[in-house]
């Protein structure tokens, strides 16, 4: 039996203008996310893999390419649209902790909630 593909990159370039110079960060990745499946993303410094994470946290959009989380095709959808997503269907573990300093344990883990109407 086959799992279900719960992500999907398709075809996937992600550029940068730094001025007069375009720095291409992603060119034609393709990636299948499958149920059960555990991923790491590994490589050099520079090769792409916080753009990557970037598009797949949906904080950021491909240039050109599609990505489907389950069925949707989030990579053309409005910055509401995208942060509604991250709220309620995606997880964020940082390397920095980004809690706010001022609240407890207890406050920087009910912030999000909050915001999510619970």
């Amino acid at each position: 039996m086959s799992r279900p593909v719960i992500a999907s990159v398709k075809d996937v370039y992600k550029t940068y203008e730094m001025g007069p110079v375009t720095v291409e960060a992603l060119r034609g990745v393709d990636i299948d996310f499958l149920e059960g499946d555990f991923i790491s993303i590994m490589g050099p410094s520079g090769c792409g893999k916080s753009t990557l994470m970037n598009l797949l946290g949906c904080l950021d959009r491909p240039t050109m390419g599609q990505y489907f989380l389950g069925d949707d095709d989030v990579s053309e959808l409005a910055d509401n649209q995208l942060s509604d997503i991250r709220g309620a269907r995606l997880g964020f573990i940082f390397q920095s902790y980004n809690l706010i300093q001022q609240l407890s344990v207890v406050e920087n883990i009910e912030l999000p909630l909050y915001y999510q109407g619970r």
